[in-house]
């Protein structure tokens, strides 16, 4: 009865903050039921979905439970939405987010971080497996310019995982 009551109660905020120019995302998706409520929101309204993409894309998290919130809110939209430039716009916020994180945290092992990444993304495309075959391309952009070898470490792990396996060639016995 009260996440009932939670999600009833966060729907009518988010009509209102739709209209509004500034929606404060940080606080509609700060728990798992107002993360449901905004995604639940986004069906059948484009406008606010892009705007909660773009947000979620370029926003900068203060906490370890923004970072946490976007990500899951992040990874749900991208298996939601059939919005192209909204997958690539969310794929490369987790990817950049992710580089931050292994700038900011020397405790995150580059390699492990890209394939815990890399597995998130596929499982949120999971159906829909075009949605993450330019992954590759957004991290190889992301790396262009990268000076921190812990990044770069990240980066090229990533590209390695979502690189397409190269035709296997049949040769034909006794030749």
């Amino acid at each position: 009865m009260t996440s009932c009551v939670f999600v009833c109660l966060a729907i009518p905020v988010i009509v209102l903050a739709q209209g509004q120019r500034n929606v404060d995302f940080a606080a509609l998706i700060r728990t798992p039921a107002g993360i449901q409520a905004t995604l639940e929101h986004c069906d059948g309204h484009p406008e606010f979905e892009t705007a909660l993409a773009n947000w979620l894309e370029t926003t900068q998290p203060h906490s370890p439970a923004e970072r946490d919130a976007i990500r899951q809110t992040s990874l749900r939209l991208l298996e939601d939405t059939t919005d192209r430039q909204l997958v690539l716009g969310l794929i490369n916020g987790l990817l950049r987010h992710a580089l931050e994180d292994v700038k900011r945290d020397p405790a995150i092992v580059p390699k492990q971080q890209a394939q815990v990444l890399y597995a998130d993304i596929a499982k949120a495309v999971n159906r829909h497996k075009s949605k993450a075959k330019e992954s590759a391309v957004l991290a190889s952009a992301l790396a262009e310019g990268l000076t921190d070898a812990r990044q770069a470490g990240f980066v090229q792990e990533f590209m390695k995982l979502a690189e397409p396996p190269a035709p296997r060639i049949a040769v034909a016995s006794g030749q």
